[in-house]
């Protein structure tokens, strides 16, 4: 019987994945990267998965491997900049989340953290443009209502927060 495509693998990896069966995840990707060493979607659902176990060195070894292939794809642009926030490299975030915006700007969880990010460094003023979006495409997730909520919080709108919170509840 001839061994599994590489797509296909990565598809079972990914359903097993979004079914919280990591183990079986990682198996399969790795099984992918044993037959193509360099497969970018396999490295960056590895660092997506690292990310996940709380592995700050393997997402971002992963997500950099993604990108050596696959420079210029959003997605693992974006997962890079998740990589690099929860690692504290928050200042590299922001380069990463802004371009994978711009490649896909429409991306509400992007826009989130991004915005989640500039906060952080300190700057929430500049962190409402991306975190307003966010809410705009997805005004029914909790997520960027909080974001929004701090974010308006910490540039010293109590008023602002106040409503934001309220949405997010």
């Amino acid at each position: 019987m001839p061994a599994p495509d590489p797509a296909a693998l990565l598809r079972d990896g990914a359903a097993r994945h979004a079914q919280g069966d990591w183990a079986a995840a990682e198996a399969l990707y790795r099984q992918v990267l044993r037959r193509r060493p360099d497969d970018a979607n396999a490295h960056n659902l590895l660092g997506v998965l690292a990310r996940q176990r709380g592995d700050a060195a393997g997402a971002l070894r992963h997500t950099e491997r993604a990108l050596a292939v696959a420079p210029e794809e959003p997605v693992f642009l974006a997962n890079r900049g998740a990589a690099l926030a929860e690692a504290g490299r928050t200042a590299e975030a922001v380069v990463a989340f802004r371009a994978a915006l711009a490649r896909r700007p429409e991306d509400a969880v992007t826009l989130r953290n991004l915005g989640q990010a500039l906060s952080a460094l300190g700057d929430p003023l500049a962190a409402l443009p991306p975190l307003e979006r966010a809410m705009a495409l997805q005004p029914e997730a909790a997520e960027p209502a909080l974001a929004l909520a701090h974010a308006r919080r910490e540039a010293g709108d109590a008023g602002g927060a106040a409503a934001a919170a309220r949405l997010a509840l």
